[in-house]
């Protein structure tokens, strides 16, 4: 373990600033769930196994053991797929916020749910929530030919708009960003709400120079848009970002408690493997790495834009801003 620290020191540590947001972290306990996804028979509900649970206590102590010199904040979200009760989940991320200074929550969001506006202003007014977390009415990879238009309804509009929210969205259908219906859809969202922050995690689920590619020119001209970088662990990937929309629009993200294993997301032909130490549950895209020694999933994303930064020749004052300013910003303007 002390070895992995000399790397961080030697590698990681220089590369950051003294504080760190983490704009992408969940927090949950499945007693709030009307199921546990991965024991039953449903299409996609093993494309990513996690634990039941996973505390705001143990997302500040993984942020902790990632960033062990750094001051660690970290925008929380609760389980965003159908097996969420959605008022004991907005109750418990409430809480953990509440009892936990450096979290800044976001409540589940999308007409499936079924919330009505009064109701998410209460929630918004009462529980200190920033934003919205739109939520996926479906499991794992089974998109189907969802619409992102279908995920977010005129209550979420409008209060989006507002009060200046930030809006996570995690993009539908297998093409990811570079599916034309899906940018139209991006461009639709922006257009609709020009006063929210709207951020497309995992950089628009592109984890692969080829999809980023495809991907990015559809963000031209829309500044209300940022990107995430959660799960993103390919240095091509943030460089073809970096050079399109800048580095004020990139946020450091982990998605904890995913990024918490030790090990890296990789290419291999078409797809993205998580290959990961073993004793980590399997699921659809995880294969146990034998013999490999591995530091935590977050570090590699630290490295990524670490070597993504150079090659696109941006300073070390925008570095540093990918990691606490940029997102912090966006959290300092919502009403």
């Amino acid at each position: 373990m002390e070895a992995d620290y000399d790397y961080y020191r030697r590698e990681i540590a220089p590369y950051l600033p003294a504080r760190v947001l983490d704009f992408h972290t969940h927090t949950w306990s499945s007693e709030n769930w009307k199921e546990i996804p991965w024991t039953t028979d449903k299409n996609g509900t093993r494309y990513v196994v996690a634990d039941e649970f996973y505390p705001p206590q143990q997302l500040l102590r993984d942020g902790r053991a990632c960033f062990p010199d750094r001051s660690y904040e970290a925008v929380c979200f609760g389980y965003p797929a159908p097996a969420v009760d959605w008022e004991k989940d907005t109750a418990y991320v409430a809480a953990a916020a509440r009892e936990h200074p450096g979290l800044w929550p976001l409540v589940l969001a999308g007409p499936d749910l079924g919330v009505s506006r009064e109701r998410y202003e209460q929630a918004l007014d009462e529980g200190g929530f920033y934003g919205f977390k739109v939520f996926l009415n479906w499991y794992g990879d089974d998109y189907g030919d969802r619409r992102v238009e279908q995920m977010f309804g005129p209550a979420e509009l409008a209060l989006a708009n507002e009060r200046r929210l930030v809006v996570m969205l995690h993009v539908p259908r297998s093409g990811r960003l570079a599916d034309p219906v899906v940018q139209a859809g991006v461009r639709w969202l922006a257009g609709e709400c020009p006063e929210a922050r709207i951020v497309l995690a995992h950089c628009g689920r592109c984890y692969l120079p080829v999809e980023i590619k495809a991907a990015i020119g559809c963000l031209r001209g829309l500044e209300n848009v940022w990107m995430d970088t959660a799960m993103v662990m390919d240095p091509v990937t943030l460089q073809i970002a970096l050079g399109e929309i800048g580095p004020a629009r990139l946020l450091f993200a982990t998605d904890f408690p995913v990024a918490a294993m030790r090990g890296r997301r990789v290419r291999v032909m078409d797809h993205w493997v998580d290959v990961v130490l073993p004793g980590y549950p399997r699921s659809a895209y995880r294969a146990p790495g034998e013999g490999i020694h591995a530091g935590f999933m977050t570090w590699e994303i630290v490295l990524a834009i670490r070597w993504a930064a150079e090659l696109a020749g941006i300073s070390e004052a925008e570095r540093d801003g990918i990691f606490y300013d940029n997102g912090m910003g966006l959290l300092n303007t919502c009403t």
